[in-house]
This record gives C-alpha cells, structure tokens and sequence, in this order.
C-alpha cells in the first residue's frame, strides 16, 4: 500500500507563510526607499534572492532536516542576523529597521518566548556589525512618507496576522483540549461501566461458587464442600493441638414418611432440619447434608462433651418438633453419631467412618439417640509406640523390684494417660497446662528420688545416669516453653514427656541399674 506523504509541523508550514509575505512585505518598502537611487541591477537581483526566493529555501531545508522544528527556530536566529545585515547596509532607514526588528523580535518571542529576545537582539546586532566592520558605519534614517506609511500599514498587518494565527492556534487547542476531556469522559463512563460489569461478573461467580457449594433444597452446604473444609480445618486442629468433632444425623424412618406423605413432604422434612442446624451452628461449623436424609455437622476447637451436648440438644429438639404438611402434621427423629480428633481418628475418612459407625450404632440401639464409640485404648508396648497419642500401657518388665521407684514409675505412666484422656477429650488449654506443668514436677521429684538411691545404693553408673536425667529435663524444660509460645503442638510435646521422658528413659536406662536394686544386699524393696 501506497505510503501517504508525512505533514509537516504546523510551526514549519505557519512560518514558511509568514516568512514569504514578511519578506515580500520587505521586499517591497526597500524597492520603494531605494527607487530612483543609484543601486545597481547585482543589488536589485541580491534583494530578489533575500527577501522572494530566500524564504523558499529555508522551508527546503527545514522540511529536510532530521528535527524540522528545532531547525526552524534555527532559521528564525538566521533570519534575524540576515536583517540585520540588509538595516546596516540600507543605513538604518527608520521605519524599515523599526518594521523589520519589531516583526523580528515579535516572532522570536511568540516562538521561544521572552527568552528568545536577547538571543534574537544578538543575531540582529551580530548582523549589523558584521555589516559595518565589512563596509564601515553608514547613517541613512530618513524613509520618506511613502515608505513611512507603507511600513506603518505593513507592521501592522503582520503583528494583526500573527495574533490571528496564535488565536487560531489557541482555537485549535482549545477544541483539542475539548475533544481530549470529552474522550476522557467517554472514557470514564466506559470504565465505570466496566467496573460495573465486572462487579457484577464477580458477584455472579460468588453467586454460582455459592451454589455449586450448597444443597438447593436445604441451603446447606454439600458434600463437596465439606470434604474441602475437613481436610484444611482437620490440619488447622493438628497444626494448633485443638480438637475437632464432627456429628452425623440420619433422620429416622424417612422412608416411611416419603412412602405415607409423598417425596414433597419429606422434603420439607429436610428442609426443618436445614433450618435448626443452621440455627445451631457457630460462625466456624459447617453444616452439611452429607447425602439423602444424612446430614452431617463439622464442628472445630469443640471437645467431646461439648460435641455430646451440642448432638443431644439436637436430638431432642427435632424430636419435639411438627412439621406441618397440608392437613398433616409430621413428627420423627433422629440418630446421631458423634467422632471426635484426635481419640477416633486423625485423617478425614477415619473421623467420617467412626461418626457414621456411630450412628448406625444408635439406630441399632433403638434410634432417637446420641452414640459415640468408645476412644480405643488398646496400643503397642510403649517401647514401640511412635505415635503421639498412644496409650501407655504399665508391663511386669518394667518392675525394679524397688518399691518406691516402681511407684513412682507406675505413677508417671498414670500422670500421662490422664494427661491423655484430657487431650482427647478436648478439655481447656488451661487445665490441660495445669497437667502438664504436674507432670513436670512429678518427673523432676523422680529423677531426683531416684539420683538419691543410687547414690545410697552405690551403683557405679550414677554420674552418667544423672547426667541424662540432665539433659532429659532440659529437653522437656524446652519443649514445654516452646508449646507456651505456640511454636509446637499438643501432640509433639505429649509424645516427648510420655514417650521419650518417661517410657524410653525407663526401658533404655533405668533397666540398666534393675538387676543391681534386686541384688538383696542392697535393700531392694527400699
């Protein structure tokens, strides 16, 4: 495609017009002041070149040049020198040299603003001097009338013309201006409405996130979002030592009330029990129907008698209620499993299972009931035990056959599972630290019991003995202030006191020095 020819800057093309008519102007009142004198044809043809053909080829060059505009205010400096030469060479005739520095100085200030006048003064003086140094000082001031007059209307012209060019260009710019504010309003509303548009696209992606995490009929959330949010709730419990009950209903004999009353009327069934668990669930629970007539309730930081309570009430108040039906009046209940972190499980699936085995436990029971299944406490030997909520369990073998270590023993084995029951009960942090800071003391008054009868009993490993006794109570000195600032859980504290301080000290070390408390000579039974 053909190429359209660039347009030239407005400042190149405005001078070029005014440059040719100011000079022609020029051209015209010297003609007059020098006619009938005696100027040769090469001065007539040198006034022909400046003032008619000379405007020309300033706009060639400025239309070539790399920065046209930076090289048509080079031209008008050019200019200004060039009249001076012709004033100082014509012997300063006044209205000329008046005429010619006032459209000069007038141009170069409405171009470069005042800052361009001195320099404009200095190309002017620049010019006259060079003139005079080249062909000595002539002094010529007289223009006579008709000169005088043509110069008067001249100037005037051109200055009435250059205020209507700035005020045509002021038009323009303003008009400019006017179609920029008026684009900057379109665009504005456009972008308002795009804001709009927008908020509403987001509302309506939160509308259908919303729906595709609710159950239409009752307004629950379903499945899908329940197993999302048991899973990031379930880790948020293990991360902080918190517990985690979940509580499973099935409304009983739903079947026969679709089979007598029809599908609408279990519906609005489903529909009252939606509107009491909403109404009894805190800002963090999450209420679900879990599938049919099975819903199930997530309830997070809540311990296991609280879960009871919150399942019982439950229960009995779906059992007193009438749902009305046409002319019928419709009345069941229902059974509920409760599961509770960390005792009956710690991943989804398991909690899921055991609340569900629960359940099913109270249908079999008889139904309208509230079940939970016992926390197992059935586990490994403690030497084997990794877990962080395994049960200790007291064995013949770890028997010194010294009476008061062995109670001692036997009753720091007892202070961890009551520390357990508590964590798995989910009993107050407060009550819970309370526990634990026992536990501590009992364990220091131990190790101290104990660093005194081998001591008595002369038992050669003692000093090495003490010094893991040492590093132990650190240890747990440690961890203990650790799990106070938050930066450990429940669990890893638990499995370091029962496990490593009590358990593995007593099958690792304390074996180590049995067999020499049962040697008789030493007073075994204390």
């Amino acid at each position: 495609m053909e190429q359209k020819p660039k347009k030239k800057p407005w400042i190149v093309r405005t001078h070029y017009r005014m440059r040719a008519v100011s000079f022609a102007m020029l051209f015209a009142a010297i003609g007059l002041h020098i006619w009938g004198r005696a100027y040769g044809g090469a001065f007539w043809a040198l006034l022909a070149l400046q003032f008619l053909l000379y405007p020309h080829l300033q706009y060639w060059r400025a239309c070539r040049a790399g920065n046209p505009v930076a090289t048509e205010l080079n031209n008008l400096l050019i200019d200004s020198a060039l009249i001076g030469v012709w004033i100082a060479a014509l012997g300063f005739p006044l209205w000329i040299a008046f005429s010619a520095i006032i459209g000069t100085l007038f141009n170069n200030a409405g171009n470069r603003g005042l800052r361009g006048v001195p320099t404009a003064v200095l190309a002017l003086s620049g010019g006259m001097l060079a003139w005079i140094a080249l062909a000595g000082l002539k002094l010529s001031p007289d223009t006579g009338w008709p000169v005088t007059l043509f110069c008067i209307f001249g100037l005037t012209a051109y200055l009435l013309a250059m205020g209507n060019i700035g005020f045509v260009r002021n038009r323009e710019l303003r008009q400019i201006r006017e179609r920029l504010r008026q684009g900057e309003r379109v665009l504005l509303l456009a972008n308002e409405d795009l804001k709009s548009r927008l908020r509403e696209i987001d509302q309506l992606q939160a509308q259908l996130r919303e729906q595709a995490n609710r159950d239409p009929l009752t307004g629950l959330y379903n499945r899908r979002y329940l197993d999302n949010t048991l899973e990031r709730e379930l880790a948020r419990c293990k991360r902080e030592g918190l517990p985690l009950a979940l509580i499973m209903i099935d409304i009983d004999h739903f079947k026969r009330v679709n089979d007598a009353y029809g599908h609408q009327a279990g519906d609005e069934m489903l529909r009252q029990l939606g509107v009491i668990l909403s109404t009894m669930a805190r800002v963090e629970d999450v209420a679900c129907r879990y599938g049919g007539e099975e819903f199930l309730m997530l309830l997070p930081k809540m311990p296991l008698d609280t879960a009871l309570e919150r399942a019982e009430k439950l229960r009995a108040n779906f059992s007193e209620m009438t749902v009305p039906f046409g002319e019928f009046r419709l009345q069941t209940t229902l059974s509920i499993g409760v599961a509770i972190y960390p005792g009956h499980g710690k991943s989804a699936d398991a909690l899921v299972q055991c609340a569900d085995r629960a359940m099913y436990l109270a249908k079999h029971q008889g139904r309208n009931r509230v079940e939970v299944k016992a926390i197992n406490d059935e586990t490994r030997p403690a030497a084997e035990g990794g877990d962080a909520f395994v049960k200790l369990v007291w064995k013949d073998r770890f028997l010194s056959g010294h009476r008061v270590i062995d109670g001692q023993h036997r009753a720091l084995f007892d202070s961890a599972n009551e520390l357990l029951n508590a964590i798995l009960a989910g009993r107050p942090a407060v009550e819970m630290n309370s526990m634990i800071d026992t536990l501590m003391r009992d364990v220091v008054r131990h190790f101290h019991d104990e660093e005194a009868m081998l001591e008595v009993a002369a038992f050669s490993g003692t000093t090495e003995h003490t010094a893991v006794h040492r590093e132990l109570a650190a240890r747990a000195a440690v961890l203990v202030q650790r799990f106070g600032a938050g930066a450990i859980g429940l669990g890893e504290l638990f499995e370091f006191l029962a496990h490593d301080l009590i358990v593995k000290h007593v099958l690792n070390e304390d074996l180590r020095f049995f067999p020499f408390l049962r040697d008789p000579r030493w007073g075994a039974n204390g």
